[in-house]
């Protein structure tokens, strides 16, 4: 998953085949179905406002985009932002929203946190998180080919193995 090879190049996933590695694959995969799939109102509030906050214009592209294609950068960026906002009360009613798919507030804060030092990395480096995730998709399976809006290879300095 392009989320996954993300947050690796950032470095600040655990060591590969750690139980700690495995629980945040799962995590992953699990939130990406829980927005994905739950038609819980609190969760879909959550969704709608975390990404009308963010992106504003952009909302309503960027949630048919997910809804379609799973996890963008875009998206988990304004959800972590929108989480931190939240009240004891909004929060409860989205843990039990995620209590449906077996997940918890404090998986959700781990993913969140992930994300926040991955983008903090990629900004240390001079580089776009949301470029460095676009990279990842079009080269998976599935992955949207160039738009024209990226060189072809990507970000520039992207990797240090291309030229």
């Amino acid at each position: 998953m392009a989320m996954l090879a993300t947050l690796q190049d950032a470095e600040v996933l655990p060591p590969e085949g750690t139980p700690e590695a495995n629980r945040i694959i799962q995590m992953v995969i699990q939130f990406q179905a829980v927005f994905m799939k739950s038609s819980d109102p609190a969760l879909r509030d959550f969704f709608d406002q975390a990404l009308l906050a963010q992106w504003a214009e952009k909302a309503k592209p960027l949630g048919a985009a997910f809804r379609t294609r799973g996890w963008t950068s875009e998206v988990l960026e304004a959800l972590s932002g929108q989480y931190g906002k939240l009240s004891a009360r909004e929060r409860a009613r989205l843990a039990r929203a995620f209590a449906a798919f077996n997940m918890r507030l404090a998986d959700f804060e781990i993913l969140s946190e992930l994300f926040r030092k991955a983008r903090t990395t990629y900004s240390q480096r001079g580089q776009d998180i949301h470029r460095i995730f676009a990279e990842h998709r079009r080269t998976m399976p599935g992955g949207k080919p160039s738009d024209g809006k990226e060189r072809q290879n990507g970000n520039q300095g992207l990797y240090s193995h291309q030229s």
